[in-house]
């Protein structure tokens, strides 16, 4: 039995857009290069359960992306699609240059501190304004570091891990 390919959100569809079948698209990367014509879109609530539909054209305009699918022209159909996600293959995406790494690459890997204590599994990477915070969760437990220099040694997909450095009043209790 084949592995299915990993696929990632990579954005979710708003509400038609005029009457012949176009619907908004909110990127979570506004500079994707994966919303393009002739791309396939697995479209679903889930990725296990969404369904394969073809771009046919790809608009941009001042507020943001708005998209056409091969086979839906009709305003009610694509208003099915408001609140569903476009799940991409995790191969599709662009080779991440220098430094750079998915967010998608780092969830789930250990996180342990420079001296090797194991924290937990790196859960989610949010932006809350000030900045990003990795999110590290431990069973029920929760910790959010800041995703700087001074707190983040590493975030290393290749090497299976991220490491940080002990946090004196955040990470008291190890």
């Amino acid at each position: 039995m084949t592995t299915p390919a990993p696929m990632v959100a990579i954005g979710r569809f708003g509400r038609p857009h005029g009457v012949r079948g176009d619907v908004r698209f909110w990127p979570y990367n506004p500079a994707t290069t994966l919303v393009k014509t002739g791309a396939v879109a697995r479209v679903g609530a889930r990725a296990d359960s969404a369904r394969s539909l073809t771009v046919a054209e790809v608009k941009r305009d001042a507020r943001g992306t708005v998209v056409r699918f091969a086979g839906l022209e009709d305003r009610d159909v694509v208003g099915l699609l408001t609140g569903q996600v476009w799940f991409a293959e995790r191969s599709v995406f662009p080779a991440a240059s220098g430094d750079e790494v998915y967010v998608v690459d780092l969830l789930g890997l250990p996180v342990r501190t420079t001296d090797g204590v194991a924290l937990g599994h790196l859960t989610d990477i949010s932006d809350f304004g000030a900045g990003e915070m990795l999110v590290i969760r431990d069973g029920a437990r929760e910790r959010l570091v800041p995703n700087v220099d001074a707190f983040v040694e590493r975030l290393d997909p290749a090497a299976g891990e991220v490491v940080i450095r002990p946090i004196e009043g955040l990470l008291e209790d190890l």
